[in-house]
């Protein structure tokens, strides 16, 4: 499958358009879906955290009478607490790190969707 020069040419110039902006209108609509997909992840990361916090005494209470004895019952649960101590730490880190390099991270991402959907809508106008 070939693509044509016409619609690779205006995706490229979409993307470009992302990359380095020439009016303040533009850079303005870029920040807005760079903050929009920041969101989304960090929302993406609570809900982790928030789907962590529900799982695991589920799973403490359901082997509750499984364990053999008080040490393996005091061994997981010291467990679940090293377990959710560190993926809420990774999970505040990631976002941390996310909202600091945003522009880094999510310039990239905006340009190739915009890359994508201006040859979706190139190649979709010309079949």
């Amino acid at each position: 499958m070939s693509i044509d020069p016409d619609i690779e040419a205006e995706a490229i110039l979409a993307g470009e358009e992302v990359l380095q902006p020439h009016d303040r209108s533009a850079e303005a609509g870029i920040r807005k879906q760079m903050d929009t997909m920041f969101q989304r992840d960090r929302w993406m990361a609570i809900a982790m955290v928030v789907a962590l916090l529900v799982v695991l005494p589920y799973i403490y209470i359901a082997l509750w009478d499984e364990m053999p004895g008080t040490g393996t019952k005091v061994v997981l649960a010291g467990a679940c607490i090293v377990l959710l101590t560190y993926n809420v730490a990774s999970m505040l880190a990631l976002v941390r790190n996310y909202q600091r390099d945003k522009d880094f991270i999510y310039r990239r991402d905006v340009a190739h969707l915009r890359e994508l959907a201006v040859a979706r809508r190139a190649a979709k106008g010309r079949s």
